[in-house]
């Protein structure tokens, strides 16, 4: 059938209303996010510039402070990590802004070559950071702190000295990792004469995430929908799938038959008898003739194959005692015993399309994709975004597919995490 932009009929017009659905709820979720990380970065922006800082009590504290030094903030669930391998750790890049952290699901550890080896209170004061852990304070003087440097997918920020020296920082949920990087951040801007500049970064990045804002998409029409999108049919999946069924069940018949006389015994022409021969197995019962069968054998016979769809005639019992010899008998296969294997096994499509029943709640997709098991998918095919519906930017991984929380499909190896934004990684895509 020939379809146009305007008006599509049959697999073309199912293929335009699930790609639009799709590519409206990739939009929804791109936009969400984009909304929630401005609404978060003009918050910041806005008690940045507040001249006074809100100070907190100090009653309680396990730390000793100076008499006029001024608490901005108390995380009593705080972890010191340490980088144990700068080259192959993810470390975050040293910048005066504050970075909202990507995503909302928990992280149950910091990223490779970054450890956590102390936990405490974290204090932040006007004119330092402190952790007073289970094996003692660690303390950071703002005068002697080079940079900071927030994770942008992991709630820590690591504080980078001035000179050599081991590189750490402080952990905390989740949920308080925006207003603690806010604190410190300030603090330090303030105690280092950086405030106006740290201002103009946050200004700089409202502005730089406004231009980001998500573009709509465009919708989809008929003249772009794929060839492979006709095999999106329930009957044909329905039939697939019996004849992958048919397949395994011929698979275990096969298996269970015995196996067919060895090619080169002989075959009377004319009568279509396998003389007995002590050497070789009966047709119809799989033993050797006795041993003292007299059966002829007639030498110099001939290359000879009956037709196509030809089957040898039923031997008949003057035959099967005294069998005349011919002068052309030839090796050829006998006839299969009853019960044999099918002739062939059903030859599935090119390209199989799994039950939704198999695919542990993926939807229906000629790869073989799934949620049950297998080999990860670190090379996705270039239409997988016709079958599931995928993040904005998926093509940006290297890594393999794997399922978020908001069921959107997206790809490791991704600034952030492979779902940010999206509720978190779910689990991996497979394909059987």
């Amino acid at each position: 059938m020939t379809a146009t932009d305007g008006a599509a009929r049959g697999w073309r017009a199912r293929w335009v209303g699930r790609e639009n659905e799709r590519r409206r709820a990739a939009y929804d979720a791109a936009l969400d996010t984009w909304r929630r990380c401005d609404e978060e970065l003009r918050r910041l922006y806005a008690e940045a510039e507040e001249p006074v800082p809100r100070a907190e009590t100090a009653a309680g504290l396990p730390v000793d402070l100076d008499d006029d030094e001024i608490v901005l903030s108390v995380q009593p669930a705080a972890e010191l990590v340490e980088v144990t391998a700068r080259h192959t750790a993810d470390l975050p890049t040293v910048e005066l802004t504050v970075v909202p952290v990507a995503g909302t699901r928990p992280s149950p550890r910091p990223p490779k070559g970054v450890e956590v080896v102390d936990a405490g209170t974290a204090v932040v004061t006007d004119r330092r950071l402190i952790l007073a852990g289970r094996h003692g304070c660690q303390e950071w003087p703002y005068r002697t702190v080079a940079g900071l440097a927030h994770h942008p997918g992991e709630p820590f920020t690591l504080l980078h000295p001035q000179g050599p020296g081991r590189i750490r920082g402080v952990r905390v949920p989740r949920v308080a990792a925006s207003d603690f990087r806010l604190r410190i951040t300030v603090a330090y801007a303030e105690a280092t004469g950086a405030r106006a500049a740290l201002l103009d970064r946050l200004d700089d990045a409202i502005v730089a995430h406004w231009h980001d804002r998500p573009p709509i998409p465009a919708p989809a029409t008929p003249a772009d929908a794929p060839a492979t999108a006709r095999l999106v049919r329930p009957a044909l999946i329905a039939a697939v799938a019996v004849a992958l069924a048919l397949a395994a069940v011929a698979s275990v018949v096969h298996g269970s038959v015995p196996a067919r006389p060895v090619v080169g015994m002989e075959v009377d022409r004319g009568t279509g008898v396998t003389p007995a021969d002590p050497t070789l197995p009966s047709p119809s019962t799989g033993l050797g003739a006795p041993a003292g069968s007299t059966e002829p054998r007639t030498a110099g016979t001939t290359p000879y194959r009956p037709p196509d769809g030809a089957s040898a005639p039923a031997p008949s019992a003057t035959a099967a005692a005294t069998p005349t010899p011919t002068a052309g008998r030839t090796p050829v296969h006998p006839p299969s015993p009853p019960g044999g294997p099918p002739s062939s096994s059903p030859t599935p499509s090119t390209s199989p399309s799994p039950t939704a029943a198999d695919l542990c709640g993926a939807p229906p997709n000629p790869y073989g994709y799934n949620y049950c098991g297998g080999s990860l998918v670190y090379d996705p095919a270039p239409d997988v975004c016709d079958w599931f519906s995928c993040t904005a930017n998926l093509w940006d991984g290297r890594g393999y597919l794997v399922q978020c929380e908001d069921d959107l499909v997206s790809r490791t190896g991704l600034p952030g995490g492979p779902c940010a934004g999206h509720g978190g990684t779910r689990r991996p895509v497979y394909v059987a």
